[in-house]
């Protein structure tokens, strides 16, 4: 880009009053800077809205002058994608787009709020500090903004209670490529509304959520416990997560109170989650259930505790507050791969395992795997179907989480990235179909690859007609977005 070109939209910003960060800037750092340390992306400039209006103009502006445009939220692209994924892109921050009010609709449980909004703030807000004892299912790390959250899925331990983040929105105010302010929801601009819903990135700013609560839970049993005997063997560890596998299709036993998930490395084989239902049903009938294919009986940690204790809990201990100044940081690599249901295959288990306990006794850095419920008995996030949104693994039993990490000052070695793909090879060799999860953004993967993972081919070719129509000069882009 032209420096004619960043001097001449840097002069209508200013012109108009809207508030924006250059490399001029002091605290350009905590604006530019992304959070995938191994991802450097340096956009031109970093608008920071305080007003819808701000958000359109710049988008309008930042199109007349052929900039691309991204959105940040709360900056935890995998991707650095909210820093615009390439150099040069103009990043709109909505760092101070934090309204939040009760629905002027006719639903009084509808909230409304900023896509600015970190999700710890979100839970507190509606919860406790306006009074209203509301809940929202969404993930766990308190300082990921809501706009990209929300709008590319959006899991959590009760996704399969209440649904996806995203199956809580009914309305989105959407700020559209030629600067146009306009409500999307089923009624109006459907099709918006239905792509914004799991490829938002490509098509506009949602600039504000009209989000359907369901009451604060009494108490939530949070529960964990670790399988010492699984990773002594690929026999063992294949036949500890069939059990799981099959304990969660059980539906005497499990239903939508139940979240789940199962962490592994190469000696690491455990399995925690939370309960909606009472203590009673749980420790007398799930555990068990739980617990009768695993051969040494482990010790399982059972908490009952108020809905803030178990937001503060899933937050790892830590308060929910995050200043929307402050800068997290990770140097990592990370891929995700979607499995339909029923599942795992046991060649498909035999292969992963197989390598994890080789080549994952010594990885070449530090790594976690999460494989995460989304499936099972009664889940309510496959309840909905590829006719309601843009999110294609409504057919999905697990969704795991491949991550690799080092430390911040660390270069991230190639034997890094060989193995965490590793990993994924070996899941996927012999699975007959898998995707991958667009908020766990893969960043190796070629544009089309990557999307026909994330949304399916059939999906993906029904966003790229949408693209055409919504964005057809393709203002709102990145190194994957959906190209018309």
């Amino acid at each position: 880009m032209a420096s004619a070109d960043v001097a001449s939209f840097i002069g209508q910003l200013t012109k108009s009053g809207i508030p924006f960060k250059t490399p001029t800037d002091p605290d350009w750092a905590t604006y530019s800077s992304t959070y995938n340390l191994r991802l450097p992306v340096t956009p031109a400039v970093v608008v920071v809205p305080s007003t819808i209006e701000h958000i359109s103009n710049a988008v309008t502006f930042a199109g007349k002058h052929g900039f691309k445009v991204q959105v940040r939220s709360g900056g935890h692209s995998y991707a650095s994608y909210s820093n615009g994924g390439l150099n040069g892109s103009v990043v709109i921050d909505l760092r101070e787009i934090q309204f939040r009010s009760v629905s002027a609709s006719e639903d009084p449980n509808c909230v409304i709020v900023g896509s600015g909004m970190r999700l710890g703030e979100l839970a507190q807000t509606i919860d406790q500090r306006m009074g209203w004892k509301r809940a929202l299912p969404h993930g766990t790390c308190a300082s990921v903004g809501v706009g990209g959250h929300f709008t590319h899925g959006g899991y959590g331990f009760f996704s399969r209670a209440w649904g996806l983040a995203m199956d809580r929105i009914a309305k989105i105010m959407v700020v559209l490529a030629n600067g146009q302010l306009v409500l999307a929801d089923e009624n109006q601009n459907p099709e918006l509304f239905y792509a914004m819903r799991g490829a938002a990135d490509s098509f506009g700013i949602a600039v504000s959520f009209y989000l359907n609560t369901v009451p604060t839970p009494e108490s939530v049993i949070h529960w964990d416990f670790k399988v010492s005997d699984a990773t002594k063997s690929v026999e063992s560890a294949i036949r500890a997560f069939q059990h799981i596998q099959a304990f969660v299709h059980d539906s005497s036993v499990v239903d939508r109170q139940l979240g789940l998930n199962v962490t592994l490395s190469s000696d690491y084989f455990a399995v925690g989650g939370a309960y909606l239902g009472s203590r009673n049903d749980f420790v007398r009938k799930v555990i068990p259930a739980l617990l009768e294919g695993i051969p040494e009986f482990p010790t399982i940690e059972v908490k009952q505790v108020d809905w803030a204790t178990s937001l503060k809990l899933l937050n790892q201990g830590r308060e929910l507050d995050s200043p929307t100044d402050s800068l997290e940081q990770a140097n990592f690599f990370a891929k995700s791969v979607t499995i339909p249901e029923p599942g795992f295959t046991t060649e498909s288990l035999t292969d992963f395992f197989t390598y994890l306990l080789d080549k994952g006794a010594r990885a070449p850095i530090s790594y976690f795997i999460l494989v995460d419920l989304y499936g099972g008995a009664d889940s309510q996030i496959n309840a909905k179907d590829l006719s309601f949104s843009a999110f294609a693994h409504r057919n999905t039993l697990w969704v795991t989480q491949l991550y690799g990490y080092v430390d911040n000052e660390q270069v991230f070695p190639p034997e890094g990235l060989d193995f965490v793909n590793g990993l994924a090879g070996a899941m996927t060799a012999r699975l007959p179909g898998y995707g991958a999860y667009s908020n766990y953004t893969d960043p190796s993967l070629p544009r089309e690859e990557a999307n026909d993972l994330y949304y399916g081919k059939e999906l993906h070719k029904k966003l790229k007609q949408l693209k055409r129509v919504i964005d057809p000069n393709n203002v709102f882009a990145n190194p994957q977005s959906i190209e018309g």
